[in-house]
């Protein structure tokens, strides 16, 4: 391991264990009458990582201030963040409460920058951004119904966020692009009803932009209008209506219309570019539905999924329409009676893609407000934590995805702590490597993954992990990473391997 590597992960492993070994610590009161109630808290989080032989030995190229690049061969870098939250509320004497909240985020990254074949995270850079800036009402019906008018900035996710989950990029002089800590939607904001075994919201945002500050990487400014709605089943005890987590099953159609874009040239890119006017409809599912005792399929088995469309047919940037769609489907079950109740499943997931790459119809899939990691901190959409997080577009491919959890029965600090270990293995592949400009003589195989994770929680406010992978290239992903290669530069070796071993930890006070 290189010195320099060593350096971040002692400095960031030192700070977590801080963290780790004290007391799990409440929000703090600054105001508490009887009806009004106002309180502060923090939120950090850092990360390290090592990525030798960095795509397949194409290394990643740093944009130098002076002009051109610089080639890393063995990437080593590290992102901090720090999210200062005020937040308040006021009950009201005609039955409904007010509240409010306020947040900014801080971040950096540090070494090299990110891994990708050109870092968008390079020279350190580091901002300070407004997140949350949001006020509402929350308006009980009874105990089992409510309406929640909320306006201003604000986070919002529909189920596990395939679709709709963050408004925000985190990446160039924002620093933190794998931590991704911002999350925030524009207003004017969103109306939501919370029933015992239904939900809905009324929605009109827009996402944050700012791509002077991301060095040209952001994704296009979109204002967009539309709505969910959910059937779901809590789990005993839980409020399925207003926790996600808590639904032990549920059914979800979502619908929103772009009502405004950015579609200048700087977005006209493989699966963005053309989001003026287009609709986009979701069917979305999770959970237990059916236990068929008979079959052995009992409340143990889980199945989540979703069919994602876009249509358009007023696409800018020269294309007369836009028709892509996404879909994954996930079985799995656990085996609460093995030792560690091990948990499986398998994931195939499909995004949309074009053969020609000059058609006028863009069939390439366009990933939105794509949050990773609702159900799963490993194992989520991102497919793995090599070629799928620096290498692969989110567009023309599918993968096969495998993932084994399990938790041993120890407690390493505390009683109540969590151990989760995992192994998560990727196929991925394009659907036409021509669609993604790639000879029709190189194979459609990317690569194929494995990682393994451990996973730590102390208690609800902190939490870390380590993990590490090796990915095997595949002749499209050889093209891919050759593909990324600054014109100019010369060529470095194609291998077949690369790796990863990154780890990060999270404290909120």
């Amino acid at each position: 391991m290189s010195s320099k590597l060593r350096k971040l992960f002692v400095s960031l492993a030192a700070l977590g264990n801080v963290y780790v070994i004290s007391d799990a610590y409440a929000d703090q009161t600054l105001v508490a009458t009887r009806n009004i109630s106002l309180k502060a808290s923090l939120d950090i989080g850092g990360d390290a990582f090592f990525l030798p032989n960095t795509n397949f030995g194409t290394g990643s190229y740093r944009e130098k201030r002076t002009g051109g690049y610089a080639l890393i061969k063995d990437t080593t870098y590290a992102e901090l963040y720090g999210k200062p939250i005020l937040a308040g509320q006021w009950k009201t004497p005609w039955g409904f409460s007010v509240f409010g909240q306020a947040s900014a985020i801080g971040s950096t990254t540090l070494g090299d920058g990110d891994a990708e074949s050109i870092s968008q995270t390079t020279r350190t850079p580091r901002a300070v951004t407004l997140e949350e800036a949001n006020l509402g009402i929350d308006l009980p019906f009874n105990k089992e119904r409510k309406l929640i008018i909320e306006g201003g900035r604000q986070k919002f996710q529909i189920d596990d966020g395939f679709l709709m989950g963050k408004g925000a990029y985190s990446s160039g002089d924002r620093g933190a692009w794998w931590y991704a800590p911002r999350f925030a939607f524009s207003g004017p904001g969103v109306i939501k009803y919370q029933g015992k075994a239904l939900r809905a919201d009324v929605f009109m945002l827009e996402n944050n932009t700012n791509n002077k500050q991301t060095r040209n990487n952001d994704r296009p400014e979109t204002k967009f209008e539309g709505f969910d709605i959910t059937w779901f089943r809590s789990r005993p005890g839980g409020d399925g209506g207003a926790v996600y987590e808590d639904r032990a099953a549920y059914l979800t159609l979502t619908y929103f219309h772009v009502r405004k874009a950015n579609i200048g040239s700087a977005y006209d890119y493989a699966n963005r570019g053309d989001r003026q006017g287009m609709n986009v409809s979701q069917l979305s599912w999770g959970g237990t539905f059916v236990p068929i005792r008979a079959l052995g399929i009992s409340k143990h088995f889980t199945l989540y999924g979703t069919f994602v469309s876009e249509q358009n047919s007023h696409a800018g940037n020269g294309y007369k329409g836009v028709s892509a769609y996404s879909t994954y489907i996930e079985p799995g079950y656990t085996f609460t009676s093995l030792p560690w109740k091990p948990h499986v499943f398998y994931r195939y997931t499909r995004f949309s893609g074009g053969k020609n790459p000059h058609s006028r119809t863009k069939h390439n899939y366009d990933t939105y407000f794509l949050y990773d990691g609702r159900r799963y901190t490993y194992g989520g959409y991102w497919p793995g934590e090599i070629t799928g997080m620096y290498l692969s577009p989110l567009s023309n491919m599918e993968i096969h995805q495998v993932d084994l959890t399990g938790v041993p029965p120890v407690h390493l600090l505390r009683k109540a702590d969590e151990l989760k270990l995992g192994l998560h293995f990727y196929d991925l592949s394009f659907l036409y490597p021509t669609g993604s400009g790639l000879s029709r003589n190189v194979g459609s195989h990317m690569s194929d993954e494995l990682d393994f994770s451990a996973e730590y929680t102390f208690d609800g406010n902190t939490s870390g992990a380590i993990a590490g992978g090796v990915a095997f290239a595949g002749p499209a992903g050889k093209a891919l990473a050759k593909a990324g290669v600054p014109g100019g530069m010369p060529m470095p070796p194609i291998h077949g391997t690369s790796g990863v071993l990154e780890l990060y930890f999270y404290r909120h006070f």
